[in-house]
């Protein structure tokens, strides 16, 4: 590439609304004219920064700093560079964080890269004759002594900007059509532009997005809803502990220790008709010390690892908030009371929206429980604890309740005796935001409890509305979790929140309409330890609003400005119409055949039988329940009203499902050699 090229790629620069880069890119580009400068510059800058995400990671034991970093620092290129700068080093970018993570270097080495990348730059220009752009700030050296301020402001700015200086470098030199030239050159667009401006509400809504769903090892890479999500529930056993799964020793058994809590328990003569409660603190020493035996078991900790490994979270005992629990009978035939709750599908706690973070309680049996279950049915799982099973899950984010079979009281003990433990666990990078978690969750828990027995057996008007709002509150929580999802109200706002700063709704429109495709291609190749319930609800919350939003869009030609919707209605197009209802009703009638679990893949996760199905339309058209709605969606696209405001959304909806079925002909899947 000859000069004058540069120089004219250089002069096309001038005319856009970045000066200041333009400036920086005409400079630097005076000491990188020899090619062969420019493709050691290719490899030696990269390096540098691989180095420095390597260092970040090694540090921090994560790559969601590395990550955070890297976005935050596009952001702040938004207004500054050119399409060209800003999409490469958006790509290097997304290239070294990848990287990063597979190379995995230790402290000296990484130090040593960063280094090497310095030096080795030198050298390019020192081979090649050219100067370096240091130099120029530098009173032709490395460093100016005489002005030391101002040289590393300089050194600053030259390092803050060096990915898309080198990026600069490299398109020149890459052939492309006048009109992609033309747009590699232009300015990033307004409506991206404006991310810039709306960081401040945009970056943490992302932060709370990632940290919302990264909650524990196995979702370590779920950071929006189109991602597999694994359920967070685990069990264990601290009477009768077992083998490892690598063949470590079983943990020491705490039966002993829950004897002796038990038997404290039933000295205290507990109700027979309502839940009775004490604290750890409130019992006697032989009886506390047993307790905090438990609470501390290796078995429990083993247990907890699997979710939350050693390298990145810390797990600690949350002391204020442990206690031994009695089941009172179900009152549901009763006025309001806080007992009824426990009966209810509910979520423990508020704290659910915190970032990254997690509250576990562990449901500790000690004895023989065979009329007491607890169900957990967004992870379609449900268990008696009896004794010394440990159920463990999310305090603030998992829907349960119990269920009591009265046929089943001769073979149980008399009283339903039961620790709840509990454990905070958090990234030891955001130990700060740990210690605020279990703050949180300590300080809500005596506050509820407080609540809770004020309003066990309401007398007064002002207790029955205290019960109200405790069952209210709890039916609330519950419905939130169960048809929508706490992480998908995040995910809604950024997608709104995208939407309001770029002011395109195409935006939020793409953003919503294919979340669901993804989430059937990811869960189907996964398949194990899905959390089913929250699986189904998620597709079908996203499936609905898309499908909401295509028929928006295909009865209306604009957006209604008056209250006369009528005038605002595109013409019919039957053909259309008709192609649409038959699409959807041979997919109801797919659904019928199947059944709600098997059609979202309940065979395939190994969740129930698979089966042989016969019934219309299975027999009669292959993969029915994909062809039906593929057809559905080319009844939207035959109207023209549809078809001219939205060319591609129909292409692109039909692509997913074929990539879909195409997995599922072929039977795609992640083969596991453990198959514990």
């Amino acid at each position: 590439m000859s000069n004058i090229t540069i120089n004219s790629y250089n002069n096309d620069l001038d005319h856009l609304n970045v000066p200041y880069f333009t400036t920086l890119c005409y400079e630097f580009s005076k000491y990188h004219q020899d090619p062969m400068n420019v493709l050691i510059h290719i490899f030696t800058s990269p390096l540098g920064v691989l180095g420095l995400f390597c260092l970040i990671r090694k540090l921090s034991n994560t790559s969601s700093i590395g990550v955070c970093l890297a976005t935050i620092y596009l952001f702040t290129l938004l207004p500054e560079v050119p399409n060209g700068e800003f999409f490469g080093t958006g790509l290097l970018l997304l290239l070294i964080i990848i990287l990063s993570r597979r190379i995995d270097l230790n402290i000296i080495l990484s130090i040593t890269m960063i280094v090497l990348s310095y030096l080795l730059q030198d050298l390019s220009h020192l081979a090649t004759g050219e100067k370096t752009f240091q130099s120029t700030y530098s009173a032709g050296g490395q460093i100016d002594l005489a002005n030391p301020i101002q040289w590393l402001t300089l050194l600053l700015e030259h390092m803050f900007y060096l990915l898309p200086l080198v990026i600069h470098m490299i398109i020149p030199y890459i052939p492309t059509h006048p009109s992609i030239s033309s747009f590699l050159n232009q300015p990033v667009s307004s409506p991206l532009q404006n991310l810039h401006s709306f960081m401040w509400v945009i970056a943490p809504l992302v932060v709370l997005l990632v940290g919302s769903y990264c909650l524990d090892t196995n979702n370590g890479f779920c950071f929006f809803p189109g991602s597999p999500y694994h359920t967070r529930i685990s069990k264990c056993n601290i009477a009768y502990p077992k083998e490892g799964e690598n063949g470590e020793s079983a943990s020491e058994s705490s039966k002993q220790d829950l004897k002796i809590i038990r038997d404290w328990t039933m000295k205290q003569k507990p109700s027979e008709t309502k839940s009775s409660h004490w604290w750890v603190n409130d019992l006697e020493p032989e009886a506390k010390d047993a307790f905090n035996r438990c609470a501390n078991s290796s078995e429990i900790m083993k247990m907890l690892r699997k979710l939350f490994d050693n390298k990145h979270y810390v797990v600690e005992v949350v002391d204020g908030m442990n206690e031994v629990y009695v089941t009172g009978p179900s009152r549901e035939k009763e006025s309001s009371n806080s007992d009824q709750v426990f009966y209810s599908r509910h979520v423990d706690g508020p704290w659910g929206l915190l970032p990254f973070v997690s509250v576990y309680r562990c449901i500790v049996g000690m004895d023989k429980n065979h009329m007491i279950t607890t169900h957990f049915p967004l992870a379609n799982f449900a268990c008696n604890a009896c004794e010394g099973d440990v159920l463990a899950f999310d305090f603030n984010r998992e829907v349960h309740y119990i269920t009591q079979d009265e046929s089943k009281r001769s073979e149980s003990d008399d009283f339903r005796v039961v620790l709840k433990l509990h454990y905070c666990m958090y990234p030891k990078v955001l130990a700060p935001l740990g210690w605020f978690m279990h703050w949180l969750n300590v300080r809500y828990n005596l506050a509820f409890r407080a609540l809770f027995l004020k309003t066990i057996y309401p007398v007064t008007l002002y207790e029955h509305f205290l019960a109200w709002n405790v069952t209210f509150s709890t039916s609330l929580f519950n419905w939130i979790e169960t048809f929508i999802g706490q992480r998908n109200i995040i995910y809604f706002a950024v997608s709104f929140a995208l939407w309001w700063a770029t002011g395109l709704y195409d935006v939020f429109f793409v953003m919503t309409s294919f979340v669901h495709y993804l989430r059937y291609i990811s869960t189907y190749y996964v398949r194990r330890e899905i959390d089913f319930g929250s699986f189904k609800r998620d597709v079908l919350l996203f499936k609905t609003i898309a499908l909401t939003q295509l028929f928006y869009h295909y009865i209306f030609t604009t957006t209604p400005s008056s209250l006369n919707i009528f005038k605002f209605i595109a013409p019919a197009n039957y053909l259309s119409i008709l192609v649409i209802a038959t699409g959807y009703t041979v997919s109801a009638l797919a659904t019928s055949a199947l059944g709600l679990d098997r059609t979202y893949f309940g065979a395939e996760l190994g969740l129930v039988e698979p089966k042989w199905i016969t019934q219309f339309p299975y027999g009669y058209i292959p993969h029915p329940m994909i062809v039906s709605q593929i057809f559905a969606l080319i009844g939207f696209h035959l109207s023209s009203n549809f078809r001219s405001k939205y060319p591609y959304i129909i292409p692109i909806h039909i692509s997913c499902y074929l990539i879909h079925m195409m997995q599922e002909h072929f039977d795609i899947y992640k083969i596991y050699t453990n198959t514990n």
